[in-house]
């Protein structure tokens, strides 16, 4: 019998008319070298589509191994990238045991980390005829790491002949058809709740979601419409109003997606749930089956499941989980509702009625619904323990967990009454509200944003308090105070409970107080600057790149820049809402370096006029005329006795070192030398006034007064035959005069006394 779950049932609409591109693509025929193997997964050659060769999870036995989790996983990830979709199709035979075994398909957009279930296989004795499957991947379009699985999960007892796969291929097309992957998980067995009933989806699809619904009916009446309300860009909340304790509620979920050329659209399969107070004690999962019944071969002619009512409540229907497959076939069974004796079913509240069970081949383990609202006269205002369950005139087949969790299940034989087991059947009752328990309400305040404080208004005196803050936060206070750390829509919900029982209320709650970070900053120092954040709108993180290679995390860094210039210097702010850039150029001048020695000069004939380019701020100079003659003049003016080629090197220098820069000058032209044949200095030494007399020095006559430093102190210039030079002004010691006259120099030699 053939049975393919899926997760959702796609409008998928195949065209092939547009172009594919084939990604990746196995027909096992070179063995298994695509993919990694956490298991037996390999190749075989029981069964083939075509060539020899296929895939499968038990390759070298008749059957799979019971209780082992296998995977296959492709060992590359590839892009789905280049077109508009993506789709993954391949054949395959199936022989799984029905309603236990189950072979699923995950897929991962990111190289394994996270994984999507998109398919599940289940179903026995599926080998004569290969299977075509053909899968949408578009809600995975555009990953650069995708990956896809085969993924087995058998129970503990019975195996088959397993899950032959064939020629997988996954291709791109240049047109998208993919509508978006609506996952869903509904509730088990049917389990709904008093208050408005919240349905959470997540919605896939690359090109984002431009609308959806969920689409709800309550017994017979036609469907309503509610629009989904956005948590994420892909989880979507769905509020079906409060319905009456024993409706049944049926919903779908229609999501389109935004492409731009054409919408697609995909609606999921029916599911359903039950209004009300809902009673269960076990955890529902599945470890066997058992048969009961007047022909049932394990002596079981009844079976019931105790029900402990804490307050007056009216019971409005009960689950049963049945079983079916080829092998184990259903009659109808006859609905009980025992009272107690003493600990055992006792006689029936209302008159046992027959019903068929839902339990069949696609949906092995299906819960039977037993709609109790016509007995309102015999099951209103009822409390304590009752117990529920279900006689059969032939057979019929209950799921179990075992060993048992909540013991609360009885079976009744022929040759021993009524008794406890050690197992847990499936069975849930479904109440009106509890007399006396809380009706849960909540109200909010957002003044302190994104701070919400919540305040507790059930009533009915809770006790205690369970709030899910819709961010992942918890709390069991009355009255939590919550701070949101992002904006967004969050569904809040709070269950109040007392002795007798609980109810829960739900509301959105939005916060919208974040915004990006303004980055700003101010600044001060020089060499060593200190930066101080002014961003506006709470930034969490702070990245600074100080335009010399150097960065920090820290919101108010100092930085000390080791030479002068002018950096670039920018700040990253970030919050939870995204980021902003601010940069600014900062002028560092403070640092004290050694100069960087240069000059440039003028000849005029043979007396040349140095000018200090140096930069850095050099105090002093230390010139080399290359002729015997050295200055220690910022720009010095020399004159050479003969023409020729020069080095010239100028040492510029501060208190952080000194630099030297040497260049070639050429003299062309050559000078007289003045002796003292043409000049008389009396007297020598002197204290007062240096007596100078010139002989045959005619026209202007310039002359320069040199410490023993080289330091030019006085300078003054006539035309006269005879100059009294004061020296009052300067310090005793060693001096040198230095006289130009057109093209005569000469330098003299004298001495201050004090």
């Amino acid at each position: 019998m053939k049975k393919i779950i899926l997760f959702t049932t796609l409008l998928f609409a195949a065209n092939f008319l547009f172009a594919q591109t084939v990604v990746f693509s196995d027909d096992f025929e070179s063995g298994a070298d695509l993919w990694d193997v956490d298991g037996y997964w390999d190749v075989t050659d029981e069964y083939a589509f075509e060539g020899e060769y296929s895939f499968n999870e038990s390759p070298y036995d008749a059957t799979y191994v019971p209780g082992v989790v296998q995977t296959a996983t492709m060992a590359e990830s590839i892009a789905l990238v280049g077109g508009l979709d993506a789709s993954v199709s391949f054949k395959a035979l199936i022989d799984l045991e029905e309603g236990f075994d189950f072979t699923y398909l995950d897929a991962s957009p990111d190289g394994g980390d996270t994984w999507i279930n998109i398919a599940t296989f289940n179903g026995e004795d599926m080998l004569d005829t290969w299977q075509e499957f053909e899968f949408p991947l578009g809600a995975f379009f555009g990953s650069l790491d995708f990956k896809l699985r085969f993924r087995f999960v058998p129970d503990m007892l019975v195996e088959y002949n397993g899950m032959f796969i064939d020629d997988i291929e996954i291709f791109i097309s240049n047109v998208d058809v993919s509508p978006p992957l609506i996952l869903h998980t509904p509730s088990v067995l049917y389990e709904g709740t008093l208050e408005a009933t919240s349905i959470a989806a997540t919605l896939m699809d690359a090109t984002g979601i431009s609308e959806t619904s969920l689409f709800y009916k309550t017994d017979s009446s036609p469907f309503t419409e509610v629009e989904g309300t956005a948590l994420s860009l892909t989880d979507f909340i769905y509020v079906i109003p409060a319905q009456a304790p024993g409706v049944w509620v049926d919903y779908y979920i229609v999501a389109t997606d935004s492409f731009f050329l054409a919408t697609n659209t995909a609606v999921s399969d029916t599911f359903s749930y039950i209004a009300g107070n809902y009673i269960g004690y076990d955890d529902a999962v599945i470890d066997y089956v058992q048969e009961v019944g007047d022909e049932a071969f394990s002596g079981y002619l009844a079976a019931a499941v105790q029900i402990s009512l804490p307050a007056p409540t009216d019971l409005v229907a009960v689950v049963i989980q049945n079983y079916t497959d080829n092998m184990r076939p259903n009659d109808s069974i006859t609905v009980h509702i025992w009272a107690d004796d003493d600990g055992l079913p006792g006689v029936d509240l209302i008159t046992p009625f027959k019903v068929k069970p839902e339990a069949k081949l696609s949906e092995p383990n299906r819960g039977t619904r037993v709609d109790l609202r016509d007995y309102v006269d015999e099951l209103s205002g009822i409390y304590g323990d009752i117990f529920i369950g279900f006689s059969c005139d032939s057979a019929a087949w209950v799921s179990q967990t075992t060993p048992a969790e909540a013991n609360r299940t009885y079976t009744k034989t022929t040759w021993g009454g009524w008794n406890a087991i050690f197992d847990d059947y499936h069975f849930r009752a479904i109440t009106s509200e509890f007399e006396g328990a809380p009706s849960a309400f909540f109200s909010y305040d957002l003044v302190g944003e994104p701070m919400v404080a919540f305040t507790d208004l059930s009533t009915n005196s809770p006790t205690s308090w369970s709030w899910t803050l819709g961010d992942g936060g918890t709390s069991t206070d009355a009255n939590p105070l919550h701070t949101y750390l992002a904006n967004g829509t969050y569904y809040v919900c709070l269950t109040a409970s007392n002795v007798v029982g609980s109810g829960t209320y739900c509301d959105f709650v939005t916060v919208d107080n974040y915004a990006v970070p303004v980055a700003a900053f101010s600044y001060a120092g020089d060499p060593m600057v200190a930066f101080t954040d002014l961003s506006l709108n709470d930034p969490g993180s702070w990245a600074w790149e100080f335009g010399d290679g150097a960065t920090s995390d820290l919101a108010n860094p100092t930085h000390t820049y080791a030479t002068n210039g002018t950096y670039n210097v920018c700040l990253t702010a970030t919050n939870f809402m995204g980021s902003n850039e601010d940069c600014q150029s900062v002028v560092i001048g403070g640092n004290i370096v050694a100069p960087v020695a240069d000059f440039t000069f003028a000849i005029i004939g043979e007396t040349v006029t140095f000018t200090d380019l140096s930069t850095n701020t050099p105090t002093f100079w230390g010139w080399n005329f290359n002729d015997g003659s050295s200055s220690a003049e910022q720009n010095p003016t020399h004159i050479y006795a003969t023409p020729g080629e020069y080095n010239v090197c100028l040492t510029s220098g501060n208190i952080a070192g000194t630099n030297e820069a040497c260049k070639m000058i050429s003299i062309l032209n050559s000078v007289n030398t003045i002796t003292l044949e043409n000049i008389a200095l009396y007297p020598n030494p002197v204290n007062t006034n240096l007596q100078i007399d010139f002989k045959d020095l005619n026209g202007q006559k310039s002359l320069y007064v040199y410490n023993a430093s080289g330091q030019l102190t006085q300078s003054f210039s006539t035309t006269d035959d005879t100059f009294s030079l004061n020296v009052e002004a300067l310090p005793a010691g060693n001096y040198q005069l230095k006289i130009i006259n057109d093209k005569n120099i000469g330098m003299f030699d004298f001495l201050i006394i004090r």
